[in-house]
């Protein structure tokens, strides 16, 4: 796959100038990478502690478009993840081909993000597209239900179309085909996100529902129906931006009628000046219901504060201190942050808080 991918891009990048002058083609990414210092303490016992260097989420991507006239347009887009710790290739992100219309909107086809990070739109930046760690963003609790992963993701064959901006109304929705069969029909994901961004104000309602799934975010045929809503407010002026994210997430096995069902929540703020921005997140995940019944203290809080100051456009450093704290049967960790790259905790590590302590430097490209 590594090959592959490398090949592709030096391919088109070694296109003939005769192609490149028909489209308009785009390298592009970011790299972030930083120090932390991450421990834990009040599980098993252990209390462990480290300090390492990380990724967090670097990415490089092709970007090509090609004017159809008319106000039409054809595009393509091919994104990798890598290590930017140890020069790994990671897994492929987006990948589709689409037509665009002015007036209609745009139609994509192929392997493209559903559900997990569409609300970062309205305000939540925070640990995705700054220069904030990972484990910084409200993900960390509106991601999973008590640390098993299921916020969506990257999914293959998937079909998107987006709308246009009319008045500041516009949004998504998506079918996809991936765990799809002849024998298997009713395996499918439905999407839909409208949203609403005119002026100081954004909105922004999205529902995921996942039919006959097996282990998520992969999309294999098994017994697990997903049903997740988020409802996302913000507010931008002056500096300011201010949020609400609302997330409830129900799974369901339909081979025994066994469900899993919590409510999250978390309000993150930013303030730029200049070169500065300070911004933080706070996160609640309300405890569990298992079967309809509640399982007690299986909920967590999260807080995150970070500064931020951009030497350029391209490039800023950050500072980040982040504490997730578990109730005494919740097993909640950072998001891609934690010392084994688990969103769980083991059984015994149930009550745990973590920490984070991380600088670091992101520079776009």
């Amino acid at each position: 796959m590594n090959k592959n991918s490398i090949a592709m891009a030096v391919g088109l990048m070694l296109a003939s100038s005769a192609v490149f002058a028909q489209s308009n083609v785009t390298l592009g990414g970011q790299v972030k990478l930083g120090v932390d210092n991450i421990s834990v303490k009040g599980g098993s016992g252990a209390d462990p502690s480290a300090t390492r260097m990380t990724n967090n989420t670097s990415f490089w991507y092709l970007d090509g478009k090609e004017d159809l006239g008319n106000n039409k347009t054809a595009y393509y887009h091919l994104e990798w993840d890598f290590a930017a710790d140890t020069g790994a290739m990671g897994a492929g992100r987006n990948f589709y081909v689409g037509l665009g219309d002015k007036a209609l909107g745009r139609l994509q086809l192929g392997r493209q993000s559903v559900y997990f990070s569409h609300h970062w739109f309205v305000v939540d930046y925070h640990g995705a597209f700054d220069a904030a760690p990972n484990a910084a963003n409200s993900l960390n609790v509106l991601g999973t239900i008590n640390g098993a992963y299921f916020a969506g993701g990257f999914l293959n064959n998937t079909i998107r179309y987006e709308a246009p901006n009319i008045g500041g109304f516009s949004g998504m929705a998506s079918y996809t085909f991936d765990a799809e069969s002849a024998e298997t029909k009713s395996n499918k994901t439905w999407y839909v996100n409208p949203t609403y961004a005119n002026g100081p104000f954004r909105a922004g309602y999205f529902h995921m529902a996942r039919r006959s799934q097996g282990a998520m975010p992969g999309q294999i045929v098994g017994n697990l129906d997903q049903d997740a809503d988020r409802l996302a407010l913000g507010y931008l002026d002056k500096g300011w931006r201010v949020g609400l994210l609302v997330d409830r997430n129900k799974v369901s096995d339909n081979s025994n009628g066994a469900t899993q069902h919590r409510i999250a929540y978390a309000i993150p703020v930013a303030y730029s000046f200049g070169a500065h921005m300070i911004s933080g997140t706070f996160g609640q995940a309300k405890s569990t219901k298992v079967n309809g019944s509640t399982l007690g203290d299986s909920g967590a809080k999260m807080l995150s504060v970070s500064y931020q100051y951009a030497l350029s456009k391209r490039t800023q450093l950050d500072l980040t201190v982040v504490e997730l704290r578990n109730e005494k049967n919740g097993r909640y960790n950072l998001w891609n942050g934690s010392m084994t790259g688990a969103l769980q905790f083991a059984p015994a590590d149930a009550g745990a808080r973590t920490r984070m302590l991380y600088a670091g430097i992101k520079h776009n490209f």
